[in-house]
């Protein structure tokens, strides 16, 4: 599925899809911006060095308090996903450019990454006994048709978390794609309208744009944060499972 709003460009190269170009546009600026810290860092940090430190430090504290101390392994993992999900919501914030967030394919394909990555240091970590967690906290004997029941609840539950955190990501950068494609739509179709009054319009749009922006920048963090914090916090309850 992809999103075409009246804003963005149909980029026809080579028959790729429009999602993936703006991927590795978004991948392409973490590279440079990346390297530009590493080729200018220096022990009294600069505004962009600053930025990325923070944002990292911001990351993998959240990552510590969640995991603890084999926290550290997981780094790449999180600070891949917070940078992806974060610059791709904003790109699409510049004219001609549509955020990959906000196709359904993209933020399912990250989604499923999440759920089979968990998943599977679950199993890694604690073996068959990863299914444990799944059967609730521990009860008589005689009362195994609730534990069979809060097995099949938790299983469903389990399953649904892809599709809950696709589905919150996409909704959101969507519908923000979608806000500033009607703007720019009502604009030019009112600046080139025959009558003043109507041309006159156009600086409605015009305004609100600003607001639209902004509000779109406050979307794009706290949807990314919002994704990567749920992330942690399922893989935390996959690779701590011992210490419940």
């Amino acid at each position: 599925m992809s999103s075409v709003v009246p804003e963005s460009i149909e980029y026809h190269i080579a028959n790729i899809p429009t999602s993936l170009l703006m991927t590795w546009l978004v991948w392409l600026a973490i590279g440079v911006a990346s390297l530009a810290v590493l080729k200018t860092a220096r022990r009294v940090p600069h505004a962009l060095q600053s930025v990325f430190e923070m944002c990292f430090e911001s990351i993998t504290g959240m990552i510590d308090d969640a995991i603890g101390h084999d926290a550290v392994r997981y780094y790449p993992l999180f600070i891949g996903i917070f940078l992806y999900i974060f610059v791709g919501n904003l790109i699409g914030l510049f004219p001609g450019l549509i955020s990959p967030t906000s196709d359904l394919n993209v933020t399912v394909g990250l989604s499923l990454v999440v759920f089979v990555y968990y998943n599977f240091m679950g199993f890694r970590r604690q073996g068959l006994g990863y299914l444990k967690h799944f059967f609730g906290p521990s009860l008589p004997w005689y009362m195994f048709p609730i534990r069979g029941l809060m097995f099949i609840i938790e299983m469903i539950g389990n399953f649904a978390r892809p599709f809950s955190l696709a589905l919150r990501l996409f909704c959101n950068i969507f519908a923000k794609e979608i806000l500033l494609g009607i703007l720019a739509f009502l604009m030019l179709e009112f600046f080139f309208g025959k009558e003043l009054i109507v041309k006159g319009l156009s600086l409605g749009p015009l305004f609100l744009r600003p607001f639209i922006l902004l509000l779109g920048l406050m979307v794009g963090f706290i949807q990314a944060l919002i994704f990567m914090v749920l992330s942690v916090s399922y893989v935390a309850s996959a690779v701590k499972l011992e210490e419940h």
